[in-house]
């Protein structure tokens, strides 16, 4: 039978053991960001006289995304997901969907 001394001996170190050794571990300096040598996206905003609304995404000189905002319709969007500088439309040999995206809420 265990005694009780030798019981909270067993509890005690149970419960020291894990205390003592993460003290021995140093905690790791923390990581700077990763430099990037993208520049800060550039809108540029043109409207027609028609009422359409042009929004060309710009970053480092390219245009990667261009939000449409017709008078009369729901605004969309065209993106460059390639990068190969070519806005992306459906390809009608493929049969492909053209990639729009349409706004389903927006936050104030």
């Amino acid at each position: 039978m265990v005694t009780l001394p030798r019981m909270l001996v067993f509890v005690l170190a149970a419960v020291a053991a894990p205390l003592v050794l993460a003290q021995d571990v140093p905690i790791p300096p923390k990581a700077p960001p990763p430099k990037t040598d993208e520049g800060i996206p550039q809108v540029t905003i043109r409207n027609t006289k028609e009422g359409d609304r042009y929004e060309e995404y710009r970053q480092n000189g390219h245009v990667y995304m261009v939000r449409v905002v017709p008078a009369h319709g729901v605004p969309y969007t065209l993106m460059d997901s390639d990068h190969d500088g070519r806005l992306d439309e459906s390809d009608i040999s493929k049969n492909d969907v053209s990639p729009v995206y349409f706004t389903i809420y927006e936050w104030d």
